[in-house]
């Protein structure tokens, strides 16, 4: 039986996997041309731009249907 948790999971769980699908493409291109430093970096700066990125999609939502 599939539950869902909340009303935007599905908009956090596709910036998780985003992120996730990224991560080869940060390996291939900056690992290779900056570093192992700096790839780790923008891996890890990446994951909460993208998360901030879905709490504004959340957030326009919310006030787009509580206007409604």
């Amino acid at each position: 039986m599939r539950v869902k948790l909340s009303v935007f999971s599905d908009t956090m769980a596709l910036m998780i996997v985003l992120w996730l699908c990224s991560l080869p493409l940060i390996a291939l291109v900056i690992l290779p041309l900056f570093g192992r430093t700096v790839a780790f970096t923008v891996a890890l700066a990446l994951l909460p731009i993208l998360l901030l990125i879905c709490w504004g999609i959340c957030g326009w939502r919310t006030v787009k249907n509580s206007s409604s």
